[in-house]
């Protein structure tokens, strides 16, 4: 069997020294000190006059030790579940600034359900973890791009997935974005994480298992002609405690 995606963390205590915080602004205003820290913006072009509104990383380089470790506990999801995440992830690369910040904002904007354009916040964890279990080996490779190791805060734990190779990407074309038949799971991100929400202290065995198993779940749920948001998130809470054992 192989190893699961998502590999726990416990300890960042000798890592947080490089690389670069992932931060969004939309999800970090519970987080005063987190908030004021300044970032290098990744920012689509055809977001330019929303700029203070798009995802910046921020250099461990420059932050004390105090920021460091008060980051550390957010990373390994020390905080209350019903908060947004403060800090999305920490990115561990020896890319510069420009080069992470340019491929980000290359996966933010694109073609969504139907063609329609959207904004594809795949860096929050709540989406990105479900992400994970719906690309396929080569996109998630591609959207983690020139990073070596991505650690991110969801359902109570820190996780980390490592990128692999980077994959070469046309301007036009970004091999991490979903493909059209991807997208209506991708876009059930909020039911996942009300499920998440609903099954509160889980282990990490068992969180590493759940993104898989809801989208699956979900999957049925809309075979069985479930339409509602929240016929989904029953039918998971139903299912996952007597099928899967995760609560």
């Amino acid at each position: 069997m192989n190893p699961p995606l998502m590999q726990p963390v416990s300890d960042l205590t000798n890592g947080l020294t490089r690389g670069f915080l992932l931060i969004d602004p939309s999800t970090c205003g519970h987080a005063p000190d987190i908030a004021a820290l300044d970032g290098h913006a990744c920012t689509p072009r055809i977001l330019a006059h929303r700029e203070e509104w798009m995802p910046k990383l921020v250099d461990l380089a420059t932050l004390n030790d105090d920021v460091r470790m008060l980051a550390g506990r957010y990373l390994l999801g020390r905080f209350h579940a019903d908060q947004p995440p403060a800090i999305c992830a920490w990115l561990d690369s020896e890319a510069s600034v420009d080069v992470i910040a340019r491929h980000i904002a290359h996966h933010l904007v694109g073609p969504g359900i139907g063609g329609q354009s959207v904004f594809w916040r795949f860096h929050d964890p709540r989406v990105f973890s479900l992400a994970l279990a719906i690309l396929d080996p080569t996109q998630r490779r591609a959207l983690l791009g020139p990073v070596k190791s991505w650690t991110f805060p969801w359902a109570g734990h820190g996780w980390r997935v490592e990128a692999g190779q980077f994959v070469h990407e046309s301007v036009d074309s970004p091999a991490g974005w979903p493909r059209p038949d991807q997208w209506p799971r991708i876009d059930r991100s909020e039911m996942a994480d009300e499920v998440c929400y609903r099954l509160a202290g889980l282990g990490s065995a068992q969180a590493a298992r759940l993104p898989a198993i809801v989208d699956e779940l979900f999957q049925e749920a809309l075979n069985q002609g479930l339409v509602a948001s929240h016929e989904f998130v029953t039918f998971a809470l139903q299912r996952l405690p007597h099928d899967f054992k995760l609560a």
